[in-house]
Order: structure tokens, then C-alpha cells, then sequence
């Protein structure tokens, strides 16, 4: 071979092998090399001090899961107590800023609507583009996000979809079985349900811890209608979208009055503290969203106790309407990381793991309180999205600042007599006619002439 070839050859050989060398020792250093940690942009979300207890814990579980899934967040929760929120938020973000924020839509007995209260004082970020995500969007029933639009653009995502609060008969399946019982002709009418009443109460004399009915809260009992306030209420039944002081109704005085004679006949009694746990009712009415979380309510119970899940029949009587249709809102604040928070907030709703977190907390988290289930996530995971049990005022926004005195004092009116509406008055006739009079001079007719203007207004915009 010449000589010169295999000069050549040489300088081949000796370079693979130094190309060799070098990718062998680029390898060896990328295996040596940390990988690049993602930058986090920490969002500053301002919720109520029921997160407080668990804050800590939430924050590192959140955040970890957020990790986990490879997201460029992080949250730091910022609490303030429902009682001051509004002030307390005010003050805060007079010398800090946040990128998310929670406002309950109606505060009960409470004149404010938060909610609205921050979008006019110019807090929260249009976003309206969460229409043109389609994962995002179909979070929720389409009507959900429409009830959320203030003058057509959407300024928050619900934290609880409520998209058909029903009224339930909610029966023992106990008694049912043990006295072969059929419930399936009872009606929205009370009356319908005494002749039930009396044959439980009858075979179960011997039980003196036994209640028939159990009374579960004050509530006007009112299907088919929207609830503004306590006592000003749309009647859904007739379309005419008039908001009314439903306490002079006299179907709903009605049922007032038959309320308080079961109580006077032994059939409704007051409670102990074992009486769900044990199992002795038969019956009780209540407002829920989904028969499921009713169950749940009962299952907390039992469990506490350490005691058998209630088997239970639901009947249900018809919509209790809210015209708002959630829990409350979490919203975007004016800011430097609008996208991200929007982002952050989308993943809540559209991701089941972390809602599930937010909501119930997990086994790092285990004493999650109750509320929290209607401050974060999406029920939507839970309960079967319904289109078709939504309020014909859905999305009206009472603005009631200008009310606050007259709506402090028929809520505090309301209150009083609020023993009338669980059957326990010893005077039901005086009692609602001194509750009506007292409800007039605090201003009621005043509230509710303001409320239909408004609602009026609104109307007359929507068409």
C-alpha cells in the first residue's frame, strides 16, 4: 500500500475515534447535568378564612400536584374572614396585588352581591375568551356560563355548576320497607304527605326518640320560584318574571300554617343530636342540588357516629331556583398575569384530580371543612350536567347598595320569625301577621319595587 494512503487512513482512523471520544464524553456530561427546574409563576389567589385551618397543607398539596403535571404555577392562598371580606379585599389590594379572587354572589340576608360589587369597582378581568375553548367551556353547561355574563361578557368561572336546585322529600327507606309504604303518589302538596305521616307515627308510638318529621332548617317552602332575597322571590309558574314578596301569597301561607299543625299533631318534632344518625325519621324536606350530595349530608353523619349509611328515597317536588345558579365565582384580577391566572383557573375546572383536591382535600389534606366544596373546583365531575333546570331570570344581578338598611332590617325581621317556617310558632296566625307588618316598616315594598325596576331594566336589555 502506498505510503501515502495510509497516511490517510490513519488521520480517518484517528478521527472516529476522537468523534467517538467526544460524543462519549458529551453523553457522560449530560447524564452529569441537572435538569433545568420550570420557572414558576406563584399566583396569588384571595379566597374566605375557611381555607385558613388547612392552608398550609393545601398549598403543598396543590403545588405538588401542580409539579407533577408539569405546570408553570404555583398558588399562595391569601384569606380573609366572610364577615369583612369585601373591606378586608379593599384594603388589601390598595397596597398589594393578586391574580385571583373568589366572590360569593349573594351573601344571605346580606344586600351585597360580590361578585358584581368587584366588577363595578373594576377589579376583575374580561374573560370572554373562555367561549372560544372549547374544553374550557364545556366545563359547564352552556346556560351556567350565560347566567355568569354581566352586559354579555363573562367575568368569572363557577366553583359550583348548581345547575337545577331541586326540593326533596327525602324518606327512610327503613320505614318504608317495614310498613310496605308507596311514595309514589305524593305531591308538592303538604297535605298529600299527613295521611304518611300519621300511619308512621302511629305504629311507632312505643319509639319516643322516633320524629316523622324531621325539620331540617328555616326555608320558606316554595317550589318553582327564584330566590332574590328571604322573601322576594319570581314565581316561575306564570312567567311573568314580577318578583313578589311571596309571604303574602297565601299557597306559601298555606303551607306555612301546615307546617306548624303537624308540629301541634306530634308528627314534627325537634331534633336530638342522634336522631339522623340513628336513623329515627322518616322524613325530611330539603333543598339540594343532587340527590347525591343530600345522601352525602347524611353520610357525614352516620360516619361521625361510627354508624351504618342511611338507605334513603328522594322524591322530588320540583326546582328551587336561585337566579345566580352557583355557589359562587373564582375571577380573573386586573394584572400583569391575567393569561396565567386564566390558564391556572381553566385547569381547575378541566382537570378532575386537582378540582378533587381543591374540593375534598386527600390524605395529606383529610379535615378539608365542608364550604370549600362550593369555594373551588367543578361539581360538573360529580353530578350530571343538566341544561334544562335554569331559572328565567338566570343571570340577573340585583344591585342592592343602595337598599342596605332596608334589606339588614327585613333580613333581621326574617330571622326573628323564623320559627314560623319550621313549624314551631305557638301562634302561627299572630305571628305572620306581625312578621308582614314588621316587614313592611322595615322597608320590604321599597326593596321589592327596586328589584322589579331592575328587573325590568334588564329584561327590556335581554330582548
Amino acid at each position: 500500500m502506498p505510503k501515502k494512503k495510509q497516511i490517510v487512513i490513519g488521520i480517518l482512523v484517528i478521527g472516529i475515534f476522537v468523534i467517538i471520544a467526544v460524543l462519549l464524553l458529551t453523553k457522560r456530561s449530560d447524564k452529569n447535568k441537572q435538569p433545568e427546574k420550570l420557572e414558576k409563576q406563584e399566583i396569588i389567589w384571595i379566597t374566605e378564612s375557611v381555607v385558613k385551618d388547612v392552608q398550609d397543607e393545601l398549598e403543598k398539596e396543590v403545588n405538588s400536584l401542580l409539579e407533577r403535571k408539569k405546570q408553570p404555577y404555583k398558588i399562595k392562598f391569601v384569606c380573609f374572614p366572610a364577615e369583612t371580606y369585601e373591606e378586608d379585599v379593599e384594603a388589601y389590594l390598595k397596597e398589594n396585588s393578586a391574580d385571583i379572587i373568589y366572590s360569593n354572589l349573594r351573601i344571605v340576608g346580606n344586600y351585597s352581591n360580590q361578585y358584581y360589587d368587584f366588577y363595578k369597582k373594576g377589579y376583575l378581568a374580561d374573560c370572554s375568551k373562555i367561549k372560544e375553548d372549547k374544553e374550557f367551556y364545556a366545563a359547564y353547561p352552556e346556560q351556567t356560563w350565560k347566567n355568569m355574563e354581566i352586559d354579555g361578557a363573562v367575568y368569572g368561572v363557577p366553583a359550583y355548576c348548581n345547575a337545577g336546585n331541586g326540593l326533596y322529600y327525602v324518606f327512610n327507606q327503613a320505614y318504608l320497607d317495614k310498613y310496605h309504604i308507596d311514595v309514589s303518589q305524593v305531591t308538592p302538596q303538604l297535605d298529600s304527605i299527613a295521611p304518611l305521616l300519621r300511619k308512621v307515627a302511629e305504629k311507632e308510638q312505643v319509639n319516643a326518640d322516633f320524629i316523622p318529621l324531621l325539620p331540617y332548617e328555616y326555608m320558606i317552602y316554595a317550589p318553582e320560584y327564584s330566590e332574590l332575597l328571604d322573601m322576594i322571590q319570581v314565581n316561575e309558574k306564570d312567567g311573568t318574571l314580577v318578583a313578589q314578596n311571596i309571604l303574602e301569597n297565601e299557597e306559601i301561607r298555606n303551607n306555612v300554617r301546615m307546617l306548624n299543625a303537624f308540629r301541634k299533631e306530634g308528627l314534627l318534632k325537634e331534633s336530638s343530636q342522634k336522631t339522623i344518625e340513628n336513623g329515627n325519621f322518616f322524613l325530611t324536606i330539603m333543598y339540594g342540588d343532587d340527590p347525591k350530595f343530600i345522601q352525602e349530608y347524611f353520610d357525614q353523619i352516620t360516619e361521625a357516629a361510627g354508624k351504618s349509611s342511611l338507605s334513603l328515597t328522594y322524591k322530588k317536588l320540583g326546582n328551587h331556583y336561585t337566579s345566580y345558579r352557583t355557589g359562587g365565582m373564582n375571577c380573573v384580577l386586573k394584572g400583569e398575569n391575567e393569561e396565567q391566572a386564566l390558564e391556572l383557573l381553566k385547569l381547575t375546572v378541566t382537570d378532575e384530580e386537582l378540582s378533587h383536591l381543591l374540593k375534598y382535600g386527600n390524605e395529606n389534606v383529610p379535615n378539608v371543612p365542608l364550604m370549600m366544596k362550593w369555594l373551588f373546583g367543578n361539581d360538573s365531575f360529580d353530578i350530571e350536567k343538566k341544561e334544562d333546570t335554569c331559572s328565567k331570570i338566570a343571570g340577573f344581578q340585583f344591585d342592592g347598595s343602595t337598599y342596605k338598611k332596608e334589606i339588614d332590617g327585613i333580613s333581621e325581621v326574617f330571622y326573628q320569625y323564623s320559627n314560623l317556617f319550621r313549624g314551631f310558632s305557638e301562634d302561627v296566625e299572630g305571628d305572620y301577621e306581625n312578621l308582614l307588618n314588621a316587614l313592611r316598616e322595615k322597608g320590604v315594598n321599597d326593596v321589592l319595587a327596586g328589584v322589579n325596576r331592575q328587573l325590568e331594566e334588564w329584561n327590556a336589555i335581554k330582548k
